[in-house]
């Protein structure tokens, strides 16, 4: 095994593939829906349903896509790498049918939305799971994993937020169609360009292990692992919460604040607010461990926003709740990745197998599925309060609606998922040194 370090330039590709990962989903969560409504003219619970039915439907398959791609013959351009880059430019053009498809039919708009919503669920977890298998391959070495794992939750911040900003920019207004087609292009262009450059640029020490492959009954055995589904249940809970919460934002600043382009400043506040949270996301994990120190980030992230609630148009408040919001991820996101490969290490050294493209897969569901009902719930509110999208002041209800999705329901998911996840996940900081002990002396063992 080739133990060296991780290179600068490697860590830059590193940035550059995960900054090509971030822009489908993040788009397709924020803006879709109101894209759908106020430029294709789709009815809210129409969207709903096709949301919830593809997301359910194609998030079952995940699994099975990790399983396909731990199983694809080593080459000597890697394991992960091939699949991540092919799986990229399939996702990608079909990106672009899921907008234009829709908005340049004259008639069948819903079948072809379901048709490439459901073909986006298939292809992007092919992209995501190879690229969240990268991290455990790439080094061994504790100190690098854990500086990787901060680069990937600080850049996945900061793409989601430079989306963000720029985006209500490009547009213009949520039913602006050139502005969909300039954003859609330009996103395209640069999840292609990213992620096969970054890709080139890694390197996998960690070689598969030779011989027999772990087998479908395994990975419902590997599925069933403790740390696997804990942090799985947990992360269903606050992801269906935080996807209602960004869903519903383009509607909060479109009909609430009345200003789509304050979005662009909050997203400003939040990156600020980020930076602080990920320089101490070391050294408080070498304090409270990462179990305590992710579950503290999902309640400042998570739950204390709630307190939006007590002026929803004050927009001192609305900067206080986006610090609040970016310093909680920025706690968080460094510890997700973390995490994960910590359970691929638990993984090998209780069944002997890796399998880095099943414990990834379920990051891949986890989004998909919280798309689909954290996508849905919001369209079935505002179906039900009598959204309207021809008119400039919506009914008294619609505003309810969005309060609610926008503070209430991810508390309430939140907290849920803290408990969870502090109740049943059961790698202590004690318990992971013991595994980082353990698991680096079997793996001297086999190479002896």
């Amino acid at each position: 095994m080739d133990v060296s370090k991780v290179s600068l330039r490697e860590k830059i590709s590193y940035v550059l593939v995960n900054l090509g990962n971030i822009p489908i989903m993040t788009l397709i969560s924020s803006y879709l829906l109101i894209f759908y409504t106020n430029v294709c003219g789709l009815s809210p619970a129409d969207c709903a349903t096709l949301f919830l039915v593809a997301r359910i439907l194609d998030g079952v398959n995940d699994p099975f896509v990790g399983y396909i791609i731990d199983h694809l013959p080593n080459t000597r351009f890697g394991h992960f790498r091939p699949p991540l880059i092919v799986g990229t430019i399939l996702c990608s053009l079909n990106f672009l049918l899921l907008w234009f498809g829709p908005m340049v039919a004259t008639s069948g708009k819903l079948v072809i939305a379901y048709v490439s919503y459901i073909l986006i669920g298939i292809l992007f977890p092919v992209m995501d799971i190879s690229l969240n298998s990268m991290l455990p391959v790439m080094t061994t070495d504790m100190n690098e994993r854990n500086t990787l794992s901060s680069i990937k939750g600080l850049f996945y911040m900061l793409g989601v937020l430079a989306i963000g900003m720029s985006a209500p920019l490009i547009l213009g207004d949520t039913s602006n169609k050139d502005g969909y087609i300039r954003l859609v292009l330009i996103v395209t262009v640069a999840v292609i360009v990213m992620t096969v450059l970054g890709a080139t640029g890694l390197k996998e020490r960690v070689k598969p292990k030779a011989g027999k492959k772990y087998g479908i009954k395994d990975m419902f055995n590997i599925m069933s692992q403790k740390p696997i589904w804990s942090t799985f249940a947990a992360s269903i809970f606050y992801m269906v919460g935080f996807t209602v919460m960004n869903t519903v934002n383009i509607y909060y600043f479109s009909y609430i604040m009345n200003d789509l382009k304050l979005f662009s400043l909050v997203a400003m506040v939040q990156i600020v607010a980020i930076f602080p949270a990920m320089l101490m996301v070391s050294k408080l994990t070498q304090k409270m461990g990462k179990k305590r120190l992710y579950m503290l980030g999902l309640f400042v992230f998570g739950v204390l926003p709630v307190v939006r609630l007590i002026a929803p148009t004050s927009q001192v408040l609305l900067m206080l709740i986006t610090v609040f919001i970016g310093f909680g991820q920025g706690l968080c996101m460094p510890l997700t990745y973390g995490i994960q490969a910590d359970n691929t290490d638990y993984i090998e050294l209780k069944t002997g197998q890796r399998a880095e493209g099943a414990v990834a897969s379920l990051s891949s569901f986890t989004t998909k599925f919280s798309m689909g009902i954290g996508g849905a719930i919001p369209g079935y509110l505002l179906a039900y309060a009598g959204f309207n999208a021809t008119l400039a002041a919506q009914p008294a209800m619609v505003h309810k609606i969005i309060l609610i999705c926008i503070a209430g329901i991810p508390m309430i998911l939140t907290v849920i998922g803290i408990l969870v996840f502090g109740k049943f996940y059961p790698i202590s900081q004690q318990e992971l040194d013991k595994q980082v002990i353990e698991i680096n002396e079997m793996r001297s063992l086999k190479e002896v």
